[in-house]
């Protein structure tokens, strides 16, 4: 009985824990946060229900296996290939002007790789502050 009791408090203290950020990461999120806009899990809900939005999940690929927000427009990619591949991936369907909304995990990557889109001309480009979690806390749909 104590192991359980011990491996549960270990699992609570990891999933709760937090990333450990250098002074010149919180800069870069500083400056990314200064140039696009965070918008709350109620915001980007209405916006999703009205489905003028398009999603931006920039996950990596086992986390995309796990579930996420549930939405007509969705787009994969992990933050790693952002740069590389969103000609392809994204405006194969979309333009540059269309509204996207950025999200990952907790909100770090979204918040970088949204502000790396406005850096390559995208016009209208918003993060989901506290990501999926924060999502998944006001118990909106999500995929499995």
């Amino acid at each position: 009985m104590r192991r359980v009791i011990l491996l549960f408090i270990i699992a609570t203290s990891l999933l709760q824990a937090k990333p450990t950020l250098t002074s010149e990461v919180k800069l870069l999120l500083k400056d990314a946060k200064s140039k696009v806009a965070g918008l709350t899990a109620e915001e980007t809900k209405a916006l999703i229900d009205k489905e003028s939005v398009i999603l931006i999940d920039v996950r990596d690929p086992n986390e995309w296996a796990k579930g996420g927000i549930s939405s007509t427009k969705t787009i994969n990619i992990s933050r790693g290939f952002l740069e590389v591949k969103y000609p392809k991936l994204i405006l194969k369907h979309y333009s540059k002007n269309d509204a996207f909304i950025v999200y990952c995990a907790l909100e770090l990557r979204s918040v970088l790789a949204a502000s790396r889109l406005k850096d390559l001309g995208f016009t209208n480009v918003s993060y989901l502050k506290g990501g999926l979690k924060n999502w998944s806390l006001h118990r909106y749909p999500t995929t499995k």
